[in-house]
């Protein structure tokens, strides 16, 4: 049996995510991380939230999806209401931006890129 996610699945969510991102679709699934989020990215608006990200994702591209997954096996699905039963996408690396290692966590939903949470890892 084999295990998910794959290495191919993990590399392709990197470049959905970019994706997604690249043709405006955004969305904020999760409100409760946003404010301090916001404030550790040193963002004023979580309109500069995807510009950001499509920076951090980037990153994560270059160092390697493999090397940089922290996800679970399978992926973790979400139990809070506005994103319920959505797998979670979570990688981690070091960030040239941030100069530090960060963790960076979404879901997809039809082409869309959904906001979870973004800061320094805390492992």
């Amino acid at each position: 049996m084999l295990l998910r996610p794959s290495k191919k699945e993990i590399c392709k969510k990197i470049t959905d995510a970019l994706e997604a991102l690249g043709a405006g679709q955004f969305q904020i699934g999760l409100t409760k991380h946003l404010v301090g989020d916001l404030a550790e990215l040193a963002l004023d608006s979580a309109q500069d939230l995807p510009n950001l990200l499509t920076d951090l994702l980037k990153e994560i591209q270059d160092e390697g999806p493999i090397e940089c997954y922290a996800g679970t096996r399978p992926p973790q699905r979400s139990y809070e209401q506005s994103i319920h039963d959505l797998e979670l996408w979570a990688y981690a690396w070091h960030s040239e931006r941030f100069k530090k290692r960060m963790y960076l966590k979404f879901a997809l939903k039809n082409g869309c890129y959904i906001y979870v949470d973004c800061h320094e890892d805390r492992p």
